[in-house]
């Protein structure tokens, strides 16, 4: 059975039609339609429409419901410039409030006694630095996203990668901490806040890999959106009542968590709205 872009090229050139003539009917360039051919990528439904229009054909001539939803998959998440570049901020955002949480940190490691001279702890200790180890990971991963937005080629299984690894992250914080009041009896954690607090997260981290990495997902995007929604609202929370407790390094870092992580939220859902959007027209 002949693929999507052999189909093109037959038609194109059955008509008489160059790569050149397709790309400007199109408004893209030769390369863009060379690629759509060889296989290399896949245009959007949209484009695929346009295509069989200019080609005096019908869409289901040129392509499967199968065929579109296996290779959609492989394309940019966000692929119109305009989605993408509003992806590329918000991770630009993320990435610079990070950076400067993980400076923050490498700071309080290096001068801790002035750092850490007004908290609890007053030193360093192993919750400290599991939270620092986390802000560095995801700094990691965040960068990863950024380089491959600012190229086009972010995916919807990277990106449910990325999106799912804060949920992750933040239930190994939780182990460790609850580890660390066990070996220094320093607290106590209750049956049900500690299923809460080991589960929660695991179940938000499992509901966006599969949203974004199964094609045939059966997580709906309220769900999606509405983790993006309890998440900010418990960041602002916390941030409220721990207002009047910060000192000044704790209130710098807190706020710039803040917008680091409300900047995340915004670009889970955003993403998870265009992908879902994405799934639904492949699928019509």
């Amino acid at each position: 059975m002949m693929e999507f872009g052999e189909k093109v090229k037959q038609i194109r050139e059955e008509r008489g039609m160059t790569q050149q003539t397709l790309a400007d009917k199109l408004y893209v360039t030769r390369q863009a339609v060379s690629r759509w051919e060889r296989g290399a990528r896949y245009p959007e439904l949209l484009t695929a429409k346009k295509i069989a229009i200019i080609l005096d054909v019908s869409l289901d001539e040129l392509l499967s419901g199968e065929e579109l939803k296996e290779n959609i998959g492989r394309e940019p998440i966000l692929a119109r410039s305009r989605e993408n570049i509003v992806q590329t901020i918000l991770y630009t955002v993320v990435i610079i409030a990070y950076l400067l949480l993980c400076m923050l940190s490498v700071y309080s490691f290096l001068r801790s006694n002035k750092a850490l001279s007004n908290t609890p702890a007053g030193k360093i200790t192993m919750i400290t630095m599991a939270s620092d180890i986390t802000r560095f990971i995801y700094l990691i991963a965040a960068a990863i996203g950024l380089i491959l937005s600012i190229k086009n080629k972010l995916t919807a299984k990277i990106t449910g990668y990325i999106m799912c690894l804060p949920y992750i992250l933040s239930f190994l914080y939780v182990l460790i901490t609850y580890i660390d009041m066990r070996m220094n009896d320093n607290g106590h954690v209750g049956i049900f806040e500690m299923f809460i607090d080991f589960t929660v997260p695991l179940i938000f981290a499992l509901c966006v890999l599969v949203f974004f990495v199964l094609k045939e997902s059966r997580v709906p995007l309220a769900i999606i959106m509405g983790i993006c929604i309890l998440a900010i609202v418990r960041m602002g929370y916390i941030y409220k009542i721990m207002f009047m407790r910060f000192t000044d390094m704790n209130f710098m870092a807190a706020t710039i968590q803040m917008i680091g992580g409300i900047s995340m939220y915004v670009l889970l859902g955003y993403q998870a709205y265009v992908w879902d959007k994405k799934k639904h027209n492949a699928c019509a």
